[in-house]
């Protein structure tokens, strides 16, 4: 019995042994055999097999049992105990207690931690007594002691270096390499695959609400509980919008901003990865474009190339890479296809929606339409946005809280735009910074529209939170992406200073007055219409009414408003002034900026200071858009 025992007890240790190495990582595991006295028991047993290898069979025989014989209750017993030693010691810290036998008279004190003692050796143990676990304990393991040296000083350079790549913009984990579709029929054939399963997701939808298994709306959101906008559709058009890009990817990340008046939080989640991160072109698609725009010997002209991209957008993919000087620059490289496909793209997407009947009548499609192939055309032509860069570098150098980067005309053409690489914190990583910094950032970028509209006539109008970038060492906002960039003209800018000026100081029939000028209304609507436009615009200007801090993070204002929409959809004549699409688009992305960062400041005393410094601009000059 007592051989059967033995052996149980060596089962129980080994499988507490394997529960024990479970729990360790791969560097525990191979300090803890590395160091144990049962390694060199069964070296030092190989050896012997090894070194009688040449002795006369029958002295070999009786060696080999001899040995067998006198080590196997040793290497028995020492796995039992070796394992009952492990289980129960997985090495930690200790306090040393001040009174205690010898082993605390030793000369340091203080925090300890328990280390096996790679000095022992397997012959050293047949002097102990291996039934007692306190003596083996003492005699494996030895005590570390642990000073405590003062943390090495970090130079300013260093933490400097450590917070940039903390700040670095990385390309989101969910963006995956596809190929981007770059003739109209591979784009087409995207757009119906969507449409065929944006199709199926409407029936399997109503098949679960029709026998009870789906869930209900969640939130008050308008789009909570649309049989087109399930989640199942949404993550299809995601999928879809990564894949192709441009135009439709557009849309997709004007959505993704909406709040959770508009769209419930699990839709709003969804669309998320639209504005943070599309998928980027494979390496040979990428060296397909910088061939055709920089040549053959592209690599050439930097110094190093990063090919996977950091970011990736609607219209193109950003790299970094170094120049020759050695300056760290940021490439960006359009996707092929994209600005020939932006007709198509269009109107096959809003095809597709009106179909499914996701776009509200009233909406006035063929204007919005048309806006977006503008737009989209300008946003195309890297060279158009090379240029917006500088000048807007140049307007707002007179700012010291913004910084727009330098742009390396020489490496930039149509389709590649080379600018100066700048670090910083994007808007959803800013949300957990401190209050007055929080303030500080969403002030600036109020301050930011205001400046651009009615003191410089030139406003980047992409609402896309991943084009401002905070610089905390600097306490600086990095502005990004000028593509959508656009020079209002002055008679635009005049009355639109004039309508937000009469809302601020809640003079209704003015306001009424210059929507009329302006072409928002052409004087024939009804008093619904009349009272819902003006009420609209009464909200919108509701931070600018007291002289003191609006809390952003509370607002009601875009719930109002989409209330009030339903009624202009219906009763409206005619489709708002052309400007008024980009514009409007930016000003909701602001107020939602704000009420992400939870942010409370004072809009009144802004729009007082715009106020005093507005002068009207000379209405002889003329912008002209391209057709």
């Amino acid at each position: 019995m007592s051989r059967l025992s033995d052996i149980a007890g060596v089962l129980r240790g080994l499988e507490r042994i394997c529960s024990k190495g479970a729990s360790l990582t791969y560097t525990e595991m191979t300090s803890i055999l590395e160091n144990s006295y049962m390694k060199p028991v069964a070296e030092q047993a190989i050896k012997i097999v090894l070194d009688d290898a040449e002795k006369p069979e029958q002295d070999k025989r009786k060696l080999r049992t001899d040995q067998v014989l006198k080590n196997l209750p040793l290497v028995l017993e020492g796995i039992r105990l070796y394992s009952r030693v492990l289980t129960n010691v997985d090495l930690p810290k200790f306090r040393t207690q001040a009174a205690q036998s010898k082993e605390d008279e030793e000369p340091s004190n203080g925090d300890y931690r328990l280390e096996l003692d790679p000095d022992v050796r397997s012959m050293d143990l047949l002097d102990l007594d291996l039934t007692n676990d306190a003596v083996l304990r003492e005699r494996l393991f030895k005590k570390v002691y642990i000073e405590e040296d003062e943390p090495p000083e970090i130079s300013p350079e260093d933490a400097k270096f450590e917070r940039m790549l903390m700040n670095e913009v990385k390309l989101n984990d969910s963006a995956q390499e596809r190929m981007v579709p770059a003739t109209r029929l591979s784009r087409v054939v995207s757009f119906g695959t969507l449409g065929v399963g944006l199709g199926i997701g409407v029936v399997a939808e109503a098949s679960r609400r029709m026998v009870g298994i789906n869930k209900k709306p969640t939130s008050d959101a308008k789009l909570d509980g649309s049989l087109v906008l399930n989640e199942a559709n949404a993550e299809r058009i995601v999928s879809t919008l990564c894949k192709v890009r441009g135009a439709a990817l557009k849309l997709g990340q004007i959505l993704s901003i909406q709040d959770n008046a508009i769209m419930s939080p699990a839709l709003v989640a969804i669309f998320d990865r639209v504005r943070e991160s599309a998928d980027f072109m494979p390496k040979w698609q990428l060296d397909k474009v910088m061939r055709g725009e920089l040549g053959n010997d592209w690599e050439s002209k930097y110094q190093e190339f990063d090919t996977k991209p950091f970011a990736a957008a609607s219209i193109g993919q950003v790299h970094r890479a170094t120049l020759i000087s050695g300056k760290q620059v940021a490439v960006k490289v359009q996707y092929p296809g994209v600005a020939k496909s932006i007709d198509s793209d269009i109107r096959n997407l809003m095809s597709l929606l009106s179909v499914l009947a996701f776009l509200p009548t009233g909406l006035f499609i063929d204007s919005i339409a048309n806006h977006m192939k503008i737009e989209l055309a300008q946003e195309c032509d890297y060279v158009r946005e090379a240029d917006c860069g500088i000048k807007m570098r140049d307007k707002l150098s007179c700012y010291p809280e913004y910084y727009v980067p330098q742009v390396y005309s020489d490496l930039s053409t149509s389709q590649v735009l080379t600018t100066e690489y700048i670090t910083g914190l994007t808007i959803d990583r800013c949300v957990d910074l401190p209050q007055p910094t929080r303030n500080f950032i969403a002030e600036s970028i109020l301050k930011l529209v205001f400046r651009e509209l009615f003191l410089h006539r030139y406003m980047q109008t992409d609402p896309n939170w991943a084009n401002f970038l905070y610089n905390p060492d600097k306490n600086t906002i990095g502005l990004l992406d000028f593509g959508a960039t656009r020079e209002f003209a002055p008679t635009f800018v005049n009355t639109y200073f004039k309508i937000i000026d009469a809302a601020a100081n809640m003079d209704k029939a003015n306001v009424l007055k210059f929507s009329q000028e302006i072409g928002f209304l052409t004087g024939y609507e009804s008093k619904i219409m009349n009272d819902a436009h003006v009420d609209s615009v009464m909200l919108l200007a509701v931070p600018f009414h007291k002289d003191e801090d609006f809390d952003f993070g509370k607002q009601t204002i875009t719930h109002e408003i989409q209330e009030l929409s339903g009624v202009m959809l219906k009763h409206r004549l005619c489709p708002p002034p052309p400007e008024v699409y980009s514009l409007h688009r930016k000003l909701s992305g602001l107020f939602l900026l704000a009420g992400k960062l939870d942010s409370k400041f004072n809009c009144y005393r802004i729009w007082r200071d715009i106020r005093s410094r507005f002068k009207p601009f000379p209405e002889e000059e003329t912008v002209v858009m391209p057709e």
